[in-house]
């Protein structure tokens, strides 16, 4: 080798020293305002962790300008035929311990420090740059996302890290373990999961955080035992009432056939089984009457379909009918000749009995029709008014819903919005109807809708999304209480009140009856670029398309699109169900984990499948910041929407007159009459 190539290679061996040095600065950021862990040389003394340690690692501008000058140092030695080992290549094989076996060591180290407690140590082990620090690791080595603790990993007793946080009552690692996704229904060696746990040992702020966080209630221990025998053993008077007065709540016997009443000691805890049985007894009958109520509708609506197609079913043979068939059609005959006698009178609905005894009569000629707001398919909607107050009319026309087969989504919505009152659904103030027309009068809301809005504006700020996604929240939140799911949510059926508020509207496509999370309705429907991936994979679907739909709307409103969009429709569903989601960086990191826990593809693994529904969501990092009191009294301060509206002038026509054709004088639809009584 010749003295200037010597020279040449010395003064590299010198700057890669060099740097190497100043490479040792990393630095890590947590998303937190509250927490911040640099590198063990130079970490201060955490007080407090928080429940978001979600971190991220960045690399100091030295470290950057080194490795672009190894890669030219490795380019100029190859030129000179001098070898350098590759010392990441080789650092794994050359240590005596494989990667697995680090790894079992780091699950160790993480176990024994979450059972001494120490939550700031359990959580820098789940982070793989603090692993090559504690492993000491050179800086030259790549980082690794492998090498780091399994958050599942169990010791000897098949406890978890969240078992014995549970047991320490260690509330801020709780919440951490749970932000960084741990199974909440790990079992240890007696099948006790998290929760039984925290139900077990009485503490109630625990027990509260697993369930909004989706934990299973109704899970059994090797005893068979559930997390309300223990809470009814234990005269946990706190944890039964949050027991009881959850949905899916399962009574099972335990091993020996008893009941969590059985171990029932304390009078409190007794008068608060009786309080549910009282209410559950309600619930019920209500349940009944309303379908009940449903059947009767939906049967009308066939009655009509029925007298449509009546000569066709005369031609049919009966002997060729199932016996259910035929007994139903007989029914159904029946009914229409007793009906065109005047036999029958209408039944009314679970609603109408809101009404003074003395019902109010209320009659299309009642409002003065100013203008057209807009109109669908089958109907249109027009700006009236009544005693100086605005409403919105809208005016379903009878032979376009019974010919197109839809009465059932008129009736879903009527049934919907009178069952609901809450400040952000639209509110139904009557239903009537005349021989060829139905018509609803809902509340008029001066703000237009999010989709006009976002046409206008193209994107809106992120401090104004999450505050409408908290009023929509609520809303669904109802609706799911209710057993209701959307459906349909998406910009154009969300409006806007003069206050800037957001209402939900548009209920046609709402299924009642689905107290389950993923599975309960089966029916393909929605918007194509609003569907969720179980609906375009007609595999059932649950309260859960509600939590991705918000998802979307969330997305579009953040970026001015959906996510996955494109204008063909079948490049479109292929994307919903396999693309991955690309979300813009302008977006804070909070939202976008947000974004992506709602987006998730798999309904049972979707931030608001548990048992906790809106619970999950509202206790996300996100919304730490949000007063959801302040929220439902719609205290926040939105702004004011800039919107002008243009009515369509009607010409001549009279939209309450009636058509002269007797088919559509005899197509009532029965319990369709509504007044709302405050």
């Amino acid at each position: 080798m010749s003295q200037e190539k010597f020279r040449r290679y010395k003064l590299n061996v010198f700057q890669v020293q060099k740097l190497k040095v100043k490479s040792e600065d990393r630095v890590i950021v947590n998303t937190s305002t509250n927490f911040k862990a640099l590198s063990p040389q130079q970490s201060p003394k955490i007080k407090q962790i928080v429940n978001r340690t979600q971190l991220e690692l960045e690399r100091s501008k030295s470290s950057y300008r080194m490795e672009n000058i190894i890669i030219q140092i490795k380019k100029n030695v190859s030129k000179n035929n001098i070898s350098i080992p590759n010392t990441a290549k080789d650092f794994f094989k050359e240590s005596p311990f494989s990667i697995v076996e680090k790894k079992q060591e780091i699950n160790v180290q993480f176990l024994r420090q979450c059972k001494a407690n120490n939550a700031r140590a359990c959580l820098q082990l789940l982070e793989p740059t603090i692993v090559h620090q504690v492993l000491n690791i050179s800086p030259l080595i790549p980082i690794n996302a492998d090498l780091k603790a399994n958050i599942n990993c169990q010791d000897g007793n098949q406890n978890s890290a969240l078992h014995i946080a549970v047991k320490n009552g260690n509330i801020q690692l709780v919440q951490a373990l749970i932000y960084k996704q741990i199974n909440l229904e790990i079992e240890n060696s007696e099948k006790m999961t998290s929760l039984i746990l925290a139900s077990y040992h009485g503490n109630v702020e625990l027990f509260q955080i697993l369930i909004n966080s989706g934990a299973q209630v109704n899970h059994q221990d090797i005893y068979g035992n559930t997390s309300l025998h223990y809470a009814c053993k234990f005269n946990s008077k706190e944890i039964v009432a949050i027991i009881l007065k959850l949905p899916n709540l399962i009574f099972k016997p335990n091993h020996d056939q008893r009941y969590p009443d059985y171990y029932v000691q304390d009078t409190e805890i007794l008068q608060l089984f009786t309080q549910f049985q009282l209410e559950h007894s309600k619930q019920k009958q209500k349940t009944k009457e309303i379908k009940i109520q449903n059947i009767q509708m939906e049967d009308q609506c066939r009655s009509n379909q029925f007298q449509n197609n009546k000569c066709k079913l005369q031609n049919c043979p009966l002997h060729n009918l199932s016996p259910d068939t035929k007994q139903r059609v007989l029914q159904l005959s029946k009914n229409i000749k007793q009906e065109q006698k005047g036999i029958i009178n209408t039944p009314s609905t679970i609603d109408s009995m809101k009404q003074s005894k003395k019902e109010e009569k209320v009659y299309p000629q009642q409002f003065r029709v100013l203008g057209l707001i807009g109109k669908g398919s089958f109907g249109k909607v027009y700006l009236v008014q009544k005693n100086k107050k605005y409403y919105a009319m809208k005016v379903l026309l009878k032979n376009m819903i019974f010919e197109q087969n839809i009465c059932r989504y008129a009736i879903t919505e009527r049934n919907v919005l009178s069952v609901t009152s809450h400040p952000f659904i639209v509110k139904l103030r009557y239903a009537f109807q005349t021989g060829d027309k139905l018509f609803m009068i809902l509340d008029y809301y001066p703000g237009g809708d999010l989709g006009m809005v976002l046409n206008k504006i193209k994107r809106f700020p992120e401090e104004l999304v999450k505050l409408y996604a908290c009023e929509i929240i609520l809303a669904l939140e109802d609706l799911h209480k209710r057993n209701i799911i959307f459906r349909d949510l998406k910009p154009d059926n969300i409006l806007l009140d003069a206050e800037g508020h957001v209402l939900l509207t548009d209920f046609g496509l709402s299924k009642e009856g689905i107290p389950l999370s993923n599975q309960g309705a089966k029916s393909f429907c929605g918007s194509v670029a609003y569907l969720a991936p179980e609906m375009i994979k007609r595999q059932g679907h649950g309260k859960a398309v509600d939590w991705y739909l918000l998802g979307v709307v969330m997305y579009e409103l953040l970026s001015g699109l959906p996510p996955y969009y494109t204008n063909d429709r079948e490049a479109l569903f292929y994307n919903i169900e396999n693309a991955s989601l690309k979300i813009p960086q302008f977006i804070s990191i909070e939202c976008r984990n947000l974004l992506r826990s709602l987006l998730e593809r798999n309904p049972s693994r979707r931030l608001g499948s548990g048992q906790g529904d809106s619970m999950e969501i509202r206790g996300h990092p996100y919304f730490v910041d949000i007063d959801w009191e302040r929220v439902l009294k719609r205290q926040l301060q939105m702004p004011k929407p800039d919107y002008s509206l243009k009515l369509r002038p009607i010409g001549e026509q009279n939209i309450f007159d009636l058509q002269s054709s007797v088919e559509f004088e005899q197509s009532n639809v029965n319990g369709w009459s509504y007044v709302q009584t405050e």
